[in-house]
């Protein structure tokens, strides 16, 4: 099975420098460190509590939005995806930390094993029990309380606090890391990057970070909960592929300032650039209470969703409900004479088809337009895209919810004809998820993907 693909050097590079922790701590001058029970305990906390605090801190540039780690992780939604879980992983190895070390400080007593874990005189210790609970609060708060976007987006800020309280512990704590350099240097390191990056992305952000001035100039409304929007570029323009997103902040007194992710549904060669939002959640609720002439502050583009870079000039394109959006952008920009593609749209019936006389006004031989409606036909499937367009040597896009893209992910799976075949799928929970599955019948299967966020987007039923 073939494991290691060019979008995979990322991931490998940031696994490895993870464990580099580990293995200079190995170096470390020490004595035995497996001689007795408590011993061994006191050595394993440790080693967690130094992969833990590495962890934490490249999760750090993850979560920062960095343009180029796109090139070497998969798009900037995989980065999110596993910047969620790395930060649950390493949350869990912090965790274990304290409760390794117990043996060593609570010589079998109860009530000296609770004053270890309390706050106490000693702060080089208090450092890492208040980071801990912070980290702990801030994490049960995102992923169980799931508070509205604009509170967990203030929370979440406290995360880079937490790990500069961590900081402070690893340093001024007696251990491995305070007296054997190398390790104090790499684990110093990864506080100032991890640090950085959180101070570039939440305090530096305005200045740092590269930022398009757009101005609103025309608010339609395609149907009664979706709305497009069209912005005129106010200095310089916005270079993007078909099929990218952006992240929006608009500046009116109607509506929050609040960032939020848009996929793109102008062509890059038209001058105005346009995004389609439908109402799903408290932002997206009043977005269009916005006012005609307010400032958009956009950053971007981001994402690999485009037929520009899939493996064939031949695609599939399927779309599930305001899935279209990244499929409108690129049908806009696409050569026919170039590309031949079969175009799915999985809506429930004809008046939730935005964009459908546009879809239909370019059908020709090598575009066809393939309206799908649920309410008059069974569930889209693998096999009926199959017996209709043939799977051979062509490309397929899928954006669409998650349940729809998870059903027809593995029915495209299945009909792969050979096991050892390497497929990655990006998955994200409550998110709307765009990916690409490029399928080479003759060697093997890889994916690129995109996604179009929408906060505490509703999972549609398919």
């Amino acid at each position: 099975m073939k494991i290691f693909q060019k979008q995979n050097y990322g991931w490998f590079l940031f696994l490895f420098l993870c464990f580099i922790p580990a293995l200079l701590w190995l170096k470390a001058p020490s004595e035995d460190r497996f001689s007795n029970f408590t011993q061994t305990m006191t050595n394993i906390g440790q080693l967690l509590g130094l992969i833990g605090a590495a962890m934490f801190g490249l999760n750090l540039i993850l979560s920062a939005r960095i343009p180029w780690l796109e090139k070497y992780f998969d798009g900037l939604n995989k980065v999110y995806e596993k910047h969620s879980l790395i930060g649950q992983i390493a949350l869990i190895l912090l965790l274990f930390h304290p409760l390794f070390l117990l043996p060593q400080y609570s010589s079998g007593f109860f009530r000296q094993a609770a004053y270890f874990l309390l706050p106490g005189t000693n702060w080089a210790q208090n450092f890492g029990i208040f980071s801990l609970i912070l980290m702990i609060v801030l994490i049960v708060l995102t992923l169980y309380l799931r508070p509205k976007y604009n509170i967990w987006k203030f929370t979440h800020k406290f995360l880079g606090f937490a790990f500069f309280l961590g900081a402070l512990h690893i340093f001024l704590i007696p251990s491995d890391t305070s007296r054997y350099l190398p390790l104090r240097i790499y684990m110093l390191g990864m506080a100032g990057i991890g640090l950085t990056a959180f101070i570039y992305r939440t305090l530096l952000t305005e200045w740092l970070v590269k930022k398009y001035l757009y101005i609103i100039a025309k608010i339609s409304p395609l149907t009664e909960n979706i709305v497009e929007i069209d912005l005129n570029p106010k200095n310089q323009v916005i270079n993007f592929l078909p099929g990218q997103f952006i992240f929006i902040s608009f500046k009116d007194q109607n509506i929050s300032n609040e960032v939020h992710p848009f996929s793109i549904s102008s062509a890059p060669s038209e001058k105005e650039l346009k995004v389609t939002v439908k109402k799903l959640g408290d932002y997206t609720n009043i977005i269009d209470k916005l006012n005609v002439g307010a400032i958009a502050e956009i950053e971007g583009p981001f994402g690999i969703f485009s037929y520009k870079k899939a493996n064939f000039k031949k695609q599939i394109w399927i779309a599930g409900g305001i899935g279209v959006t990244p499929f409108v952008s690129m049908l806009k920009d696409l050569d026919l004479n170039e590309y031949a593609v079969d175009f799915y749209y999985c809506v429930r019936n004809k008046a939730e088809a935005i964009y459908h006389d546009l879809f239909m006004s370019k059908i020709s031989a090598n575009f066809k337009f393939i309206p799908y409606f649920s309410e008059q036909k069974p569930r889209l499937t693998a096999d009926f895209v199959d017996g209709n367009s043939g799977l051979k040597d062509k490309s397929i896009f899928i954006c669409a919810p998650v349940k729809m893209i998870q059903v027809l992910k593995k029915q495209f799976i299945a009909k792969a004809p050979s096991k050892n075949n390497f497929l990655q799928i990006a998955f994200k929970k409550r998110l709307d998820l765009a990916f690409l599955i490029e399928q080479n019948w003759k060697h093997n299967l890889s994916y690129g993907e995109n996604f179009a966020i929408e906060e505490k987007s509703k999972m549609n039923a398919y």
